[in-house]
């Protein structure tokens, strides 16, 4: 019975020692994933501050031929408003608070009066 307990415990240490040696090269293999997705980390965020460079644009607009103006032209638009809804029944009041109203109209599917009521 003595022989089969020293030939079970031998048994027990090498099985240990191997599952220890597979852990150790399942380390080593993480840590150099590890240094490696460490790396690329790295890199992805210096190509995100490139890209987030304020010339970034500039740089991208020249490579699709857009170039600056050689002289700025500044347009004066005369009256051109912006038509939210029918233009307000009362000529003497401010149209915007008809437009607001519009506008809600519009969103909530029921269309508002800014009529007093009589």
């Amino acid at each position: 019975m003595g022989a089969v307990s020293l030939i079970a415990a031998a048994l027990l240490l090498v099985a240990q020692s191997a599952a220890a040696t597979q852990a150790s090269y399942q380390i080593a293999t993480l840590k150099q994933e590890q240094a490696r997705l460490s790396a690329e980390h790295d890199q992805l965020l210096a190509q995100l501050a490139g890209d987030r460079a304020a010339n970034r644009v500039a740089t991208a607009a020249q490579q699709l031929g857009l170039t600056h103006p050689s002289r700025w032209q500044y347009i004066h638009a005369t009256g051109a408003p912006i038509a939210l809804g029918p233009r307000p029944a009362n000529p003497g009041r401010s149209g915007v608070w008809d437009g607001v109203l519009a506008v809600l109209g519009a969103v909530t599917g029921r269309p508002l009066n800014s009529e007093p009521a009589h």
